[in-house]
């Protein structure tokens, strides 16, 4: 009998051990990806994100940074606070409002129609240099963003390294896309190494009471 609670004390420690591996694992990987949140303030990436959405940003390298997805900006054009915009053109492209037209390269952007209203109240041609990105919000008429900083220095474009931390991969609200594959199982590790600890705690204090006991 002594035995065989040594062997089943020896089993519950041993669950324990791997539950904490697995827990650290998770929580390795949540760390590797630069996951945080942010809540939404204000309404310039609307209908898509909404004032008061919860924002998951992860961090990506600059040569990832890609036209189209949605960062939050690290205090650009002298504001102090992130701010949430859209990749509109990166080094190398050509971006320019004349007419009440917007283009990129000369060809008209690859976006919904209702995204470009209000877009040209200034005209601009800007040729992004490397590093840089222009950016731009969703909902423009009342909107800081790159367009009107286009007389500075950098033409309003921001250095890609103010971008790489905050990339936005997840927002809450009725149209809240999946969480990323990685995240989901990094949680789901998480969560069954602390069920593993748990039970093998647990499992631990039981046989060592009963030997204690017998």
């Amino acid at each position: 009998m002594p035995k065989r609670r040594g062997r089943a004390l020896g089993v519950s420690v041993a669950t324990g051990v791997v539950g904490l591996l697995c827990a650290a694992a998770g929580f390795a990987v949540i760390g590797s990806g630069g996951y945080s949140a942010h809540p939404m303030g204000g309404d310039t990436m609307n209908p898509v994100l909404r004032q008061g959405d919860l924002i998951l940003t992860d961090r990506v390298a600059a040569a990832d940074v890609r036209r189209g997805d949605i960062y939050l900006a690290d205090s650009p054009w002298m504001l102090d606070h992130l701010v949430a915009s859209r990749v509109t053109a990166l080094g190398g492209d050509r971006i320019a409002c004349a007419g009440g037209r917007l283009t990129l390269n000369g060809e008209p952007p690859d976006e919904p129609a209702a995204r470009q209203v209000h877009t040209c109240y200034l005209d601009f041609d800007v040729t992004v240099p490397p590093g840089r990105a222009f950016l731009m919000s969703d909902r423009r008429a009342d909107a800081v963003d790159s367009r009107l900083s286009t007389g500075d220095g950098q033409q309003g474009t921001v250095e890609l390294a103010r971008l790489t931390g905050h990339r936005v991969v997840w927002h809450s609200g009725s149209d809240a896309p999946d969480l990323p594959g990685k995240l989901v199982g990094a949680a789901a590790l998480v969560a069954l190494g602390a069920l593993l600890g748990l039970g093998g705690l647990i499992a631990s204090v039981v046989t060592a009471t009963r030997r204690r006991t017998a």
